[in-house]
């Protein structure tokens, strides 16, 4: 897929971005009456990317678990703490290897978000980091609805994994976390929600010009 290809869904559309290491992305599964894009790529002997953005509708019964991002007030940062203590998410991660987990803002299509960051010890040369980011917003039919982007990377060290070529590139983790945010950014900043209601959301004070900070994890 060339760079600047643009992917449509029924609510949003993304562009793909310039393919660093000369490979481009893939659109793993595209179908728009799902309101559902997925971009994947594999960077031979370094890494595996893979995103989906997704919408769907706030049900009114589960309104109690999304108030936060139709509160301009409400405070991410005590909550996102008080969620990560909870007797029964501890065990969660736990029971799945998790090692390192955090909770945090961004912002993205000139929303306020939540991101959950996952990673697990690298194994036999290959480590994995998952981030899971919810957004939300009123829509043109005055419906809540929430935008979900799932995005992981599965990277390998030293050139050990990923032998789909005979060059073999060496990476630190940080040099891959580094490449993997940057494509997640220019995907983010070219995000466009075509059904948002935006008058709505600027008179409640809910859209904000920011754009997507690559650092955020770790501010």
């Amino acid at each position: 897929m060339s760079s600047n290809t643009k992917l449509v869904s029924e609510s949003i559309h993304i562009n793909a971005p310039e393919p660093s290491y000369k490979i481009a992305w893939e659109a793993w599964y595209l179908n728009s009456t799902k309101n559902n894009i997925q971009l994947f790529r594999k960077i031979p002997n370094m890494m595996s990317e893979n995103l989906k953005v997704s919408v769907r509708f706030i049900k009114q019964s589960n309104y109690q678990d999304h108030k936060m991002f139709f509160d301009k007030n409400f405070d991410f940062e005590k909550w996102g703490k008080e969620v990560l203590i909870r007797p029964n998410v501890v065990a969660n991660m736990k029971e799945r290897g998790v090692k390192y987990s955090k909770k945090y803002v961004d912002y993205i299509g000139g929303l306020r978000c939540t991101t959950d960051a996952e990673s697990s010890s690298p194994a036999l040369g290959v480590g994995f980091k998952k981030y899971y980011t919810v957004c939300g917003y009123y829509d043109t039919n005055g419906n809540k609805k929430r935008v979900d982007i799932m995005y992981h990377y599965i990277s390998s060290f030293g050139g050990t994994k990923f032998q789909s070529d005979t060059t073999s590139t060496v990476a630190s983790s940080k040099d891959i976390e580094v490449l993997f945010k940057q494509d997640m950014k220019a995907i983010f900043d070219s995000l466009v929600i075509h059904d948002m209601d935006r008058t709505r959301m600027q008179k409640a004070g809910l859209l904000h010009d920011r754009a997507y900070d690559v650092n955020s994890e770790y501010k």
